[in-house]
């Protein structure tokens, strides 16, 4: 197809994914016939989220950091520690990190001086994403 052709399609649903064909008419003898593989996805509702302080004492900070996604279809997880993102964390910031194997779930170990952070967690699928966040201090100090 040719850079200046657009297709608009309004008003979709989640069922109106699929294969469809288009049969384009370039000039009167040129015809091009394409098919277009259409995903529609639901907007992501924001994180269930959830903190919980294991042990705090003078030189560390243990605590679990939860993010999921919910409603309908797949969503990613990611998190994020100011310009840092991961997968797998591991030994950033001067403590220990874990992370789930689905990814929800963010166990942390810091020194107090290391808690002036906030991790945010994202969820998103192709057409949306949300973000929460952690202020990993008030946590701490057992605001969480």
């Amino acid at each position: 197809m040719y850079n200046e052709t657009a297709l608009r399609i309004r008003d979709l649903r989640p069922g109106d994914s699929g294969v469809f064909a288009a049969r384009i008419k370039l000039q009167p003898a040129l015809v091009e016939d394409q098919a277009f593989n259409l995903s529609v996805y639901e907007s992501v509702p924001s994180p269930r989220t959830r903190s919980q302080l294991l042990a705090s004492t003078l030189e560390w900070c243990n605590l679990t950091l939860q993010c999921q996604g919910s409603g309908k279809g797949a969503v990613n997880v990611t998190w994020k520690r100011d310009s840092l993102t991961w997968g797998v964390p591991g030994g950033e910031g001067g403590g220990r990190q874990q992370l789930s194997p689905d990814g929800t779930t963010l166990r942390l170990a810091l020194p107090p001086a290391a808690t002036n952070v906030t991790y945010a967690c994202t969820v998103s699928n192709p057409a949306d994403h949300k973000v929460a966040l952690f202020d990993l201090q008030a946590i701490c100090r057992g605001g969480g």
